[in-house]
């Protein structure tokens, strides 16, 4: 599949999925979002983190924010280095954990999801969306520990990459590492977004088996 037909693709099913997060909003049923996780969660055994680069709908409201920051050339501040260890990412998926269980002992009547969304908007309009992807998301957190060693994810041919750095540059959450023979893609981070495959000079990236 080329660059252009992935990414009109990817573009249909983000705003179908969007257009089903506000459904189940209006319907005051948003608690049926977390079978979909629930889905892509084990998905994520087999095909990466592809819940998060196609269907979530964060990362579906981030697109135009970082389409308008680019033409009005804003620059996010990088995450702060306090918070670049697993200590700070794991405690935030506990707190969301204790907050979902305290919920419903209590019968409280919140939505935990709908205000996830709205928070994880205003950290990226300050922070770049590294920051929320790979330290701050409780979901990312989980998919990111499902997704270790998928099946299927976004790979680096050696012989033709030239280690240009330009993947590494667009990737939002850093998932490309550079290695003495070449690029190395992060399953574990790697939001399956196909950023990295479209601006790749030397077209080698893609996503298929992984070894």
């Amino acid at each position: 599949m080329t660059n252009r037909k992935a990414a009109a693709l990817r573009v249909i099913v983000e705003v179908g999925f969007l257009f089903l997060f506000f459904f189940l909003l209006r319907s005051r049923d948003l608690q049926k979002w977390f079978l979909i996780f629930g889905i892509g969660l084990v998905g994520a055994l087999f095909l990466g983190r592809f819940y998060c680069g196609w269907i979530c709908p964060m990362e579906t409201l981030f697109r135009p924010i970082n389409w308008l920051y680019s033409k009005l050339r804003v620059k996010r501040l990088k995450t702060p280095a306090i918070f670049k260890n697993n200590v700070f990412r794991w405690s935030i998926l506990v707190l969301f954990l204790l907050l979902m269980v305290a919920v419903r002992i209590f019968k409280i009547k919140v939505n935990l999801l709908l205000y996830i969304t709205a928070f994880s908007v205003l950290i990226t309009l300050v922070f770049e969306e590294e920051f929320w992807h790979r330290y701050m998301c409780p979901f990312g957190t989980l998919l990111s520990l499902f997704s270790r060693k998928p099946l299927f994810g976004m790979k680096v041919e050696k012989p033709p990459c030239v280690s240009c750095g330009i993947c590494q540059n667009v990737c939002p959450v850093s998932a490309i590492e550079t290695e003495e023979d070449g690029m190395k893609i992060d399953t574990s981070e790697c939001l399956v977004c196909l950023k990295c495959k479209e601006s790749c000079p030397k077209i080698s990236i893609k996503y298929s088996v992984l070894k």
